[in-house]
């Protein structure tokens, strides 16, 4: 089929997310410790992601936005340890910017570069990144995050809305991730093509049909198409 156009994860897709996370949460806690220290002397990291947890288990309605999710564990950290609301604000901007201070992958740029004279590119994610405040908002068309749509991946919803408004139809799109169930399972179902890229030699699940395609590196999906 003709491809127009090719959809991208974010985490793990563009940039390895899980040491990103760890330093934006160590980073938040820092800043809790300075700022507003009665939180970290009765609560540790892993403590705080438990709460944050059950934050997600109380709001199920809620559990699409990552940002609500966090600030609304701040907000319950705030009221238990009698701070002022603007606690919830401060603590997520520290952990927000760093959050975004993410590690590209090498071939990232030198094939989005390539890849954008021939495709329009679009994004797709159910996390916060901001991919203005990482600098390559400029090579998307559009970007759309779980809390846009109110739905998370694998969700057809979330990938209908990358192309909602456009010229382009569902099979015209290839969408590159690399979970095998939220990306290459969730474009299928919407319809698109998919594409999984398994940077770190993972194993396919047994239950899932196989992806179509697989490729290790930007590099290689651009040869690929």
């Amino acid at each position: 089929m003709k491809v127009r156009a090719i959809c991208f994860d974010l985490d793990n897709t563009l940039w390895d997310v899980w040491p990103v996370i760890m330093r934006a949460e160590q980073k938040m806690y820092d800043f809790l410790a300075q700022r507003y220290p009665r939180v970290v002397a009765s609560m540790t990291i892993e403590m705080m992601r438990s709460a944050r947890e059950q934050t997600a288990a109380a709001h199920p309605q809620m559990r699409h936005d990552f940002t609500f999710l966090r600030k609304q564990t701040l907000r319950e950290h705030a009221r238990e340890f009698g701070y002022a609301e603007a606690m919830v604000e401060e603590a997520f901007d520290a952990f927000i910017q760093a959050r975004n201070e993410v590690e590209l992958y090498a071939d990232v740029l030198p094939s989005l570069e390539k890849l954008r004279e021939r495709y329009r590119l679009f994004t797709a994610s159910n996390g916060n990144a901001d991919l203005g405040r990482i600098g390559i908002a400029h090579f998307f068309e559009r970007t759309i995050a779980a809390r846009h749509v109110g739905a998370l991946k694998p969700d057809p919803a979330i990938f209908h809305k990358v192309i909602e408004g456009t010229d382009l139809q569902a099979h015209e799109v290839v969408y590159v991730g690399d979970d095998p169930q939220l990306d290459v399972e969730g474009a299928r179902g919407a319809g698109m093509q998919a594409i999984w890229i398994d940077r770190q030699g993972g194993e396919w699940p047994p239950q899932i049909v196989p992806a179509a395609h697989t490729v290790r590196s930007l590099t290689e999906l651009e040869e690929l198409l």
